[in-house]
């Protein structure tokens, strides 16, 4: 009997190691999960497209490296596309790129309307190379506030007005909600960059069932490390943080409060670690705080502030 198994399978056809590239079997109750953060360069805030530039060409080298390397997930900075529609020719280009990796890939960018508004839009892409997934961050954020302290308020009458024209953030399309995405290894969240000063946003995301949070950013300075220890501490969570390369901080983070892959200073960088995601399961499971909230007497959290 083993000697016929054995011709059997002489017969088989050899499959070839460069066909495509290596990505393990996932599945919903994965215990591990590689992941990939790229901090580059991109178009900013305010920048309006330029002729020769297309940063589309890097996201697809970088998801092609990405999945060689076995990541199930990469993510991109914010407003890296510029802006763009959607779907579109670079939209499309990052969709093949995903599918040939058979690989989840989050970038951002400005998404323009047929009606010319638009909105600072993540994008997320399955590995079929489908946009399941859109996320449309929540809070402005703009260059300049009034008061004493510096940036203590937002402008107000005519200044408010000049920043309508001047600032996209404050006349994009601002969403009004933290979905959760469902992908084969787990559930996940999106926040983008001011979203992340509100801890609010993480506490939504993780009560719908987020076990990672992606943020991502596009400012000059570091993401703060502080605030993803404490996210991850309060919140049950991984992270993975992305910041273009004029700024730093791009990191992959595991619960309770440990950073796995840091890049701190502002250059081009490619991280990849692996996420513990029974950890942080069993972490919700048997989490005190979850078992012992009382929301009752939270009410001011969703009062107007005064």
């Amino acid at each position: 009997m083993a000697r016929c198994l054995l011709s059997l399978l002489l017969l088989l056809p050899a499959r070839s190691a460069m066909a495509e590239p290596t990505v393990r079997p996932v599945g919903r109750q994965s215990s591990q999960v590689k992941v990939a953060a790229v901090q580059i360069l991109g178009y900013d805030k305010t920048d309006v497209p330029r002729p020769g530039f297309d940063p589309s060409e890097a996201v697809v080298r970088y998801i092609a490296k990405a999945a060689q390397d076995g990541a199930q997930l990469v993510v991109f900075p914010e407003y890296l596309l510029g802006r763009i529609a959607v779907p579109g020719p670079q939209t499309e280009a990052i969709a093949r790129a995903a599918a040939a990796g058979k690989i989840y890939v989050i970038v951002g960018c400005w998404e323009v309307d047929q009606d010319e508004s638009f909105a600072n839009t993540a994008l997320l892409f399955d590995r079929a190379g489908q946009i399941i997934g859109k996320y449309r961050k929540v809070h402005a954020a703009v260059d300049q506030f009034e008061g004493e302290p510096p940036w203590s308020k937002p402008p107000q009458g005519k200044d408010a007005d000049w920043f309508v024209r001047n600032d996209p953030e404050w006349a994009m399309n601002r969403g009004d909600d933290f979905p959760v995405f469902d992908l084969d290894f787990g559930r996940i969240g999106i926040l983008t960059c001011y979203d992340g000063w509100f801890p609010e946003s993480f506490r939504v995301l993780s009560l719908r069932g987020a076990e990672i949070l992606v943020w991502i950013n596009g400012r000059r300075g570091a993401v703060e490390d502080f605030i993803v220890k404490t996210a991850m501490f309060q919140n049950e969570t991984a992270m993975i943080c992305t910041n273009q390369a004029y700024g730093a901080g791009t990191m992959i983070g595991q619960w309770p409060a440990n950073i796995l892959a840091h890049c701190p200073e502002a250059k081009e960088c490619y991280l990849t670690a692996t996420i513990n995601l029974d950890q942080v399961r069993q972490a919700r499971r048997n989490s005190r705080n979850r078992q012992q909230r009382r929301p009752e007497v939270y009410r001011e959290i969703v009062k107007p502030f005064e």
